[in-house]
This record gives C-alpha cells, structure tokens and sequence, in this order.
C-alpha cells in the first residue's frame, strides 16, 4: 500500500467535464473572499480539494493552473502573476498525492492541509507577494496567523467535504 499517489485518472471526456465542473467551483468560490490583499479568505479550497481527489495529482494540478488564469482574466484583467498559478496547481498536487484513490482520515486530511498551508499559503503566497512590492517583513507575522487559525477550520471542513464525496464516489462512476 502507498501512502501517496502518483497517478491521475485517464484524460478522457469525463475527466474534462468533471475538470470544467471544478474549475467554475474554484472560480465562483473565489469569488466569496474577504481580506485585503495580502490576507485573504476564501472557501475555493473545496474545489482544489475536489480536484485532488477525484483528479489526481497531474491532471488536478493543470486544472487549479486554468481556474487560476481563467478567474485572473475574467476579474482582475492585468493583474495577472504566475506565481499564483504556481502556488494553485502546487496545492491541488498535493491534494491529489494525498486524497486520490486513498481512503481519508483525519490525519491524511490534517498532513495534507497542513503541507498547502504551509508551503503554498505561507512560503510561496508570501514571496509572491514580496516579489510584487509588499515586504515580507511586513506580512509574515499575520500570514502565519492567519493560517494556524485556519489549519484546524480547513482540516475539519476538508474531512466533513471529503467524508461525504467518499460515500457518493462509487455511484459516480470515475
């Protein structure tokens, strides 16, 4: 038994409709957060979660990338950066390692979203923004915060979600 998986699903018809159904998940979620520009919340996690698990690492990865540039052209034309897209797709792989084809638990589900929270929201989100004028120095202190208050609100919504999909996934069929 592996720990963690390294494979996607088939590219077929199904794997892009269910890539098209996440991806206006992840940008109509997106839409709902709050916080300045440096400190956002955000309920989008669900559908990168959701891109994980049913997608796998690959194909959930290229997914989280085009919701992050299709949602970056549709709202916020020229503010465009790719490391958020690269922050997004990591997210979404490390999911999918963790969820695809895996049975959840509390403390797969607890690694995972501490894994994204730490390396994609904390590390990569603070020099992304760094590198866009705003001063590490200043941000990282409320950025950590920020997400150890969210790392046990996001590991138990990500386990209730994921809980749930599991008990349904068989009659979907992929």
């Amino acid at each position: 038994m592996t720990v963690l998986s390294f494979t996607s699903p088939k590219f077929s018809s199904k794997a892009i409709v269910y890539m098209g159904l996440l991806v206006a998940m992840q940008i109509v979620l997106g839409r709902f957060s709050f916080g300045t520009s440096f400190l956002q919340v955000s309920p989008a996690f669900f559908a990168t979660i959701l891109m994980g698990y049913y997608l796998g690492p690959w194909l959930g990865g290229l997914t989280a990338a085009l919701a992050d540039q299709l949602g970056a052209w549709l709202f916020m034309p020229g503010t465009n950066f790719p490391g958020f897209t690269l922050s997004a797709a990591l997210a979404a792989i490390l999911y999918g390692m963790f969820f695809h084809q895996k049975t959840v638990s509390v403390w797969r589900t607890l690694l995972a979203v501490f894994l994204v929270l730490l390396i994609c929201n904390v590390f990569f989100t603070t020099l992304w923004l760094d590198m866009m004028g705003t001063p590490w120095q200043g941000i990282i202190g409320i950025r950590v915060l920020k997400n150890i208050v969210m790392l046990p609100i996001q590991t138990f919504l990500a386990y209730s979600t994921l809980k749930a999909v599991e008990r349904i996934r068989p009659r979907l069929n992929f």
